[in-house]
């Protein structure tokens, strides 16, 4: 992919990524409150201590030592500096400049970080946490350290270097891991030539990547919450392939820029420790159902062949991906949040719907092995009702089934499961029985 291609790509995508994905950069920096940081620049020097900014006015001051007697000076000689000026002393090396006399500063409160220095990274605002933006640590708890600028200060072929090794120490299928080094290759070459917004993008979405296998691997954490973090890297590696596709159309770019960015928010988001049980629910429920139908959209035996069924699942991973954004962004209301976690949730319940609990009935009368009811099941909560139902029917374990469904002419589901035998899915709910 040309150098051209690539920046017109990620440009296409850049408004929503910005928006989320560079939140997201400084939001890794919640994983280091509870693990170390993943990319340490070699030889790096530890950070300086900040002295302490002089008393303001009023306040109490510090003792001071009796000053040594001044001895007389030849007329000729300079003159020390008045009472109540001192002699100016450059700064040693790594020590900053107090402010001048009249300057106001405010002594920093107890776990406050002091302001950066001009040139580094500035911490995010009041208000806006490290996990989902608006959310600030409990009382008592220490804030969660700012994401420095450890990419831009990294080689990008060092990115590359670090990364690649992961990849090739992870649990991730051998198709998986081409699927995540050809991510990864294509957002070191974003991050050595592209613009520096790109770089800032590419950057945050690599160090995203490389978090994933990490977590993937952390044996501190459950079978199941490794299995997520590693099912994340998949999902980056196939929205990556659709992002940077020569031949990939704005919308695709669009949507699957958001997906792409939302994975990095996930990780965020479940390794935040200020990020309260309603919000790691969300969270762990958006990876289960947006990326659980991300892979079975992609995976060749379970990818709808149909162009008009293929534009439907997309559709919902369009939905889905809003949501998260809704629900993540510093300026949604209450109820916009509420509203775009509802949409998940009516995903998930989807399985409850008498609707599908009908269809359900209608296959185990059918005698349809588990395996076709545990995919109706999983498409039902990825793409909701009905068409997720519907799309489960396709699966190749179901075929039997389906094709008995619709030889039984006494059955009011055999209209459906010829449709689905001969028909788009997505063109089928309305051969549902209303019985």
């Amino acid at each position: 992919m040309t150098r051209s291609a690539q920046r017109r790509v990620v440009r296409a995508a850049s408004a929503s990524l910005l928006a989320a994905g560079m939140a997201l950069s400084a939001g890794m920096g919640a994983t280091a409150a509870a693990a170390p940081p993943q990319f340490q620049a070699v030889g790096a020097e530890p950070a300086q201590p900040t002295p302490p900014p002089p008393p303001e006015d009023g306040d109490p001051a510090e003792p001071v030592e009796p000053a040594e007697p001044v001895e007389p000076v030849d007329p000729g000689e300079p003159v020390d500096p008045p009472p109540g000026e001192e002699e100016q002393v450059p700064p040693e090396e790594g020590e900053q400049v107090p402010p001048e006399e009249g300057e106001e500063q405010v002594p920093p409160e107890e776990g406050e970080q002091v302001p950066p220095e001009e040139g580094e990274q500035v911490p995010p605002e009041e208000g806006q946490g490290a996990g989902v933006e608006g959310e600030l640590p409990a009382e008592g708890e220490e804030a969660p350290a700012a994401q420095t600028a450890e990419f831009p200060n990294l080689p990008p072929e060092e990115i590359q270097k670090q990364v690649t090794t992961r990849i090739a120490e992870s649990q991730l299928s051998a198709a998986d891991k081409a699927k995540a080094q050809k991510a990864l290759d294509d957002l070191v070459e974003l991050a050595t030539n592209g613009s520096a917004e790109e770089k800032a993008i590419a950057a945050s979405l690599a160090q995203g990547l490389g978090e994933a296998l990490r977590l993937g691997q952390d044996d501190t954490l459950s079978q199941e919450e490794r299995d997520r973090f590693n099912k994340i890297a998949r999902g980056i590696g196939e929205a990556s392939a659709k992002v940077f596709a020569p031949n990939a159309s704005v919308e695709d770019q669009l949507i699957y820029g958001d997906i792409l960015t939302n994975l990095n928010a996930v990780i965020t988001g479940l390794t935040d420790p200020a990020l309260d049980a309603d919000g790691k629910a969300f969270y762990t429920k958006y990876v289960d159902v947006l990326l659980g139908g991300l892979l079975a959209a992609e995976e060749t035996g379970t990818a709808p062949t149909n162009p008009e069924d293929k534009k439907k699942t997309q559709e919902q991973l369009q939905k889905n991906a809003a949501a998260l954004k809704v629900y993540q962004s510093a300026g949604s209301s209450e109820s916009e949040r509420a509203e775009a976690k509802a949409t998940l949730d009516e995903q998930a319940r989807a399985v409850n719907d008498p609707a599908y609990l009908k269809l359900v009935a209608e296959l185990k009368r059918l005698k349809a092995p588990q395996a076709c009811l545990d995919v109706v099941q999983t498409r039902t909560q990825q793409a909701g009702w009905p068409d997720g139902s519907l799309w489960g029917l396709t699966d190749t374990s179901c075929e039997a089934t389906v094709k008995a469904g619709a030889a039984d002419s006494g059955s009011g589901w055999a209209a459906l499961f010829d449709c689905v035998l001969n028909e788009p899915f997505s063109t089928c709910a309305a051969r549902i029985p209303d019985e």
